[in-house]
């Protein structure tokens, strides 16, 4: 005799593994550091490529006005401004990057303790099924 509750719940879980499963499945292979570490350290990677590309589109729009930068009197002081913007556009990046990251593992962790709660209903029904 087929059990509905069962085959709703097994469904359910189908959807689910298909679904957002394929997503936080593999988050939580992670430990809750080692996943916000990982993310964040790609996060600063792409973050200071983005930074470079800005940077050179701001060289371009600046071109006349660097000319006396280069000139050699104002060299440092345009290498402290870029270092004063690199870091305070990493911080920011990196600040929004860790509340994203910890969202995102909190979020995938209630998502599989839901998704192995019903495992456990599917077999406790499974086993009654069994000894019927």
């Amino acid at each position: 005799m087929l059990n509905e509750e069962r085959i709703r719940l097994m469904t359910k879980m189908a959807v689910y593994e298909t679904g957002e499963g394929r997503e936080y499945m593999p988050i939580k292979q992670y430990y809750r550091r080692d996943y916000v570490s990982y993310e964040m350290i790609k996060t600063f990677i792409t973050s200071t490529i983005a930074f470079g590309i800005l940077f050179f589109f701001w060289m371009l729009y600046k071109m006349e006005d660097m000319t006396d930068f280069f000139n050699g009197k104002d060299l440092p002081e345009l290498g402290i401004f870029i270092l004063v913007r690199y870091i305070i556009f990493i911080v920011i990046y990196q600040v929004i990057a860790y509340i994203v990251y910890v969202r995102r593992y909190k979020k995938a962790t209630a998502s599989v303790k839901e998704y192995y709660s019903n495992l456990k209903k599917v077999q406790r029904l499974q086993e009654k099924e069994e000894h019927l």
